[in-house]
């Protein structure tokens, strides 16, 4: 299978499925990683256009760890709205990935990036086989499946399907690690929201990874939700 990530800015997609996108590597799966933003307002001292080079280079260092594919739609980082133009880029790079599954953000989460590029995806799956909406890339004929991840914390966030990522936690550490300014940034802005004893923002992952691991009987482990379209039933699992 095709398999796509799209999170809203770099370091969503390793955070919140790193470990499924290594499991699916290692089943033999073409893996693309994309984000909607370039996040450029993610430093405290840098210009934007800076820091969204760095971070697009940290995105596509962690991808190729999975030798994954990473793509920026190059949005600007929290002001990213939908319109016709967006809902093409969206279509276009689906349509580019030939994606047989979608992984993205949940629909309700704290973020409004997360939730407009979870919105977008939703809304356009439908229309990537019709060939009158046109795109550099070719429409294929499936409508993708769709998995949301879970928010930060997994605050609100109930899973009714588990991935057992235990062999991949220290590839799914990796990733993370290759973003490196993500680190930086949320101890200038957000250290109140770390939580007690954590050293940067991804230990809370390796906790929301032991606590899912907790529910389903393994180490470690990600959750996900499939979404629910009467399109998009699928009568297996599509989750490694």
């Amino acid at each position: 299978m095709n398999i796509l990530a799209i999170g809203a800015h770099p370091d969503d997609i390793e955070e919140s499925c790193g470990g499924t996108l290594a499991k699916y590597v290692k089943q033999g799966h073409k893996v693309f990683t994309a984000t909607a933003t370039n996040g450029n307002i993610g430093s405290a001292t840098l210009p934007m256009d800076e820091i969204a080079r760095i971070r697009k280079e940290e995105a596509r260092r962690a991808a190729a760890i999975i030798g994954a594919e990473y793509i920026c739609l190059d949005y600007d980082d929290e002001m990213f709205f939908e319109d016709k133009a967006a809902r093409i880029n969206f279509i276009n790079l689906v349509r580019y990935c030939k994606a047989d599954v979608i992984l993205t953000h949940s629909p309700h989460d704290y973020n409004p990036d997360h939730e407009l590029t979870s919105k977008i995806i939703n809304d356009i799956a439908v229309m990537i086989p019709i060939a009158k909406i046109e795109t550099k890339a070719k429409p294929y004929d499936k409508i993708p499946i769709i998995a949301y991840f879970e928010p930060v914390h997994g605050l609100g966030f109930i899973p009714t399907e588990y991935v057992d990522i235990t062999e991949e936690i220290e590839i799914k550490k990796a990733m993370c690690a290759e973003h490196k300014s993500q680190i930086a940034w949320m101890q200038d802005n957000y250290k109140d929201a770390l939580g007690n004893g954590d050293k940067n923002f991804f230990d809370g992952m390796i906790t929301m990874a032991k606590f899912r691991g907790m529910q389903c009987g393994v180490d470690y482990a990600e959750g996900f939700r499939m979404a629910n379209d009467a399109f998009r039933v699928v009568p297996r699992r599509i989750l490694p």
